[in-house]
């Protein structure tokens, strides 16, 4: 499922209260990076929490809650690659497979992604990492990469930042000026019954609308591919 959060400057940081849903609904690691705007490298990233008490503590020793300057936030579920720190987001661009699973850099860009996108990745490595190594080539002509991006993303959601500003790729949906790529964190959100036909081949792990895999949890149906969702309350 994942889900990916563009805090935008001037912004309010979305509470620890909202975070520890998308965590609780999300739990196979966390990261965020910020906009710092220094000199040579304009952006941090911290990622590799893999419980939401180590997640607490980079929040608070981040001061995350009153960083006012572009932030990106991501809490995973793991379709491509291990559950391990080095898989969590944010990444930078590079085709460099440890750069890309250090968990304290300094870069130009960062991007978080939520979906499954139509790539296979080589190893283990998820297929946003996978993403990001193609990318790699045209970090110096973001033009084109931003083309590559928005020819790619279809049904997925992806933020990436650089040192101007963040850009937004797919459907997101804006909550008190804060972009999430999908609510299903929110278990309060409404989900429309599936009928008897769509039970049966989301019981099979079908979308009924894609043919994608679906993600199950409890009751709680969910396609990455297009990003439906629904409840069984029978």
């Amino acid at each position: 499922m994942c889900v990916a959060i563009y805090k935008p400057e001037n912004i309010q940081t979305p509470s620890l209260d909202t975070l520890k849903k998308c965590w609780d609904a999300n739990p196979d690691g966390a990261g965020f990076a910020l906009l710092t705007g220094g000199d040579k490298y304009a952006i941090e990233i911290h990622k590799g929490y893999m419980t939401w008490k180590q997640f607490k503590a980079a929040f608070e020793k981040y001061r995350l809650a009153d960083f006012a300057g572009d932030l990106l936030l991501h809490f995973r579920i793991a379709t491509h690659g291990s559950i391990s720190p080095g898989n969590t987001h944010p990444f930078s661009l590079t085709g460099d497979v440890k750069l890309l699973k250090h968990t304290n850099v300094r870069t130009n860009y960062a991007l978080i992604h939520n979906g499954i996108l139509p790539i296979k990745p080589s190893g283990d490595i998820s297929d946003t990492m996978e993403f990001c190594r193609r990318l790699a080539p045209l970090y110096q002509n973001i033009p084109s990469a931003f083309n590559l991006i928005e020819g790619m993303a279809g049904n997925n959601k992806i933020a990436v930042m650089t040192r101007e500003r963040v850009h937004l790729f797919g459907d997101w949906q804006c909550v008190e000026g804060v972009y999430f790529s999908n609510l299903l964190w929110d278990w309060q959100e409404e989900f429309f019954p599936p009928t008897q036909e769509e039970l049966q081949l989301l019981n099979q792990g079908y979308c009924p609308y894609c043919d994608g895999r679906i993600i199950r949890e409890d009751d709680l149906f969910y396609c990455p591919e297009c990003g439906e969702a629904w409840k069984d309350t029978k």
